[in-house]
């Protein structure tokens, strides 16, 4: 049968884990900030199979322009289809 181990080496405690840690300050976080113009706009989305996802990719690919700029031609186009003015 194996020796049992000494308890007072098992538990045995160094002295330097006894001293007090440093206490750590707290820093709050600063508000991130945003741009002008993106503070005066609000977000539109929406949920769209992965093939229209795909397909904006690439058209996005092709033509140079951003999502957001495609949209922009999208939903003014709609807008003069409805007679509303262009204000995307």
């Amino acid at each position: 049968m194996p020796k049992k181990p000494d308890l007072k080496e098992v538990f045995k405690v160094d002295e330097n884990e006894l001293q007090p840690k440093p206490e750590l300050q707290v820093v709050e976080p600063q508000p991130k900030p945003t741009a002008k113009a993106e503070a005066k706009k609000k977000h539109i989305g929406g949920y769209f199979p992965p093939d229209v996802y795909q397909q904006m990719k690439i058209l996005c690919a092709e033509t140079g322009m951003t999502t957001q700029e495609i949209l922009k031609k999208g939903l003014n186009a709609v807008f003069r289809m409805h007679d509303k003015p262009p204000i995307a």
